[in-house]
């Protein structure tokens, strides 16, 4: 069991029995402020949130949790999609918190926060968006390397050799080191707590059949569809997920949102400058 503590407030981890096998959550208490979910990105878990979670929890309740098919969530013998993990978040936030949350989604994470504002309104306070993926940018489409990369993957028996080879250390560390601005913070812990959960049973099994369900993955609500205050967060720096796409968002689906930049940071602006990452965040929240 993991337990952070401080004066004001523990976060503890525990489990939540879903339909398809148990998510892994942590929860802090006592219940104050919002309720707030993170939802990690591709690849990632709970604890990629950890710089971030003292100054959130010190104010309000938050969860985070691990998606089916990544971290130490169930890895369920079904496809990977948006509306699955929609509705693995919708069943957090009633189950386990006091209320509609104000639901932060990073990368991947970020579509499932959309689908989860679109698809259960009633549960979603606000919402926020972190470097999202899931909006294809028309100005930018896939280059030759991520169209090989796709199809290598999606090939029988040679996705499986690609998801052993860059499933481990090695790959955790590329694939970090590629999405980060400030390389400094990709350390040696950090990416142990990447590579570790595709060591578990099916691990690098369940992130292939993710990395091969990415064309089912694009959202598809339009201005309007979906009604929460929202906010758009970007690291500056970011070269996956270009700072283009945040204007993107609010053009075609998110009129409503405020969109803040942060400086010297690349894809994970909550992990590499986590300070200016809560001073664009919290007093948002506040406003709510």
């Amino acid at each position: 069991m993991t337990t952070i503590s401080e004066q004001r407030y523990t976060i503890t981890e525990r489990w939540f029995a879903g339909e398809y096998g148990p998510t892994r959550y942590w929860l802090s208490e006592p219940q104050q402020g919002l309720p707030v979910l993170l939802i990690h990105g591709y690849g990632a878990l709970i604890e990629h949130w950890r710089p971030v979670m003292r100054p959130i929890a010190r104010q309000h309740t938050l969860c985070a949790m691990d998606l089916y098919f990544f971290g130490y969530s169930a890895r369920p013998n079904i496809r990977p999609s948006k509306e699955l993990w929609a509705a693995q978040a919708a069943a957090v936030i009633e189950n386990i918190l006091p209320g509609p949350a104000v639901v932060v989604g990073h990368s991947m994470g970020g579509i499932a926060a959309v689908q989860l504002a679109h698809d259960y309104p009633q549960l979603v306070k606000g919402l926020v968006l972190v470097n999202s993926s899931g909006m294809l940018n028309p100005d930018q489409p896939p280059s030759d390397l991520d169209r090989f990369f796709f199809n290598m993957t999606s090939a029988p028996l040679v996705g499986e050799m690609l998801a052993n080879v860059f499933g481990n250390q090695w790959g955790a560390r590329q694939g970090l080191r590629s999405a980060y601005y400030r390389k400094e913070r990709v350390t040696n812990e950090l990416v142990e707590l990447f590579s570790k959960p595709l060591r578990q049973p099916g691990g690098a099994a369940s992130y292939l059949a993710v990395t091969r369900s990415f064309n089912n993955f694009i959202l598809d609500a339009r201005p309007g569809a979906i009604s929460a205050p929202s906010l758009i967060i970007w690291g500056e720096e970011d070269r996956s997920i270009p700072p283009a796409i945040a204007t993107l968002f609010k053009q075609r689906m998110l009129p409503q949102a405020d969109i803040q930049i942060i400086p010297e940071s690349g894809h994970c602006p909550f992990d590499e400058t986590p300070e200016a990452f809560c001073d664009k965040l919290l007093p948002w929240m506040a406003q709510l």
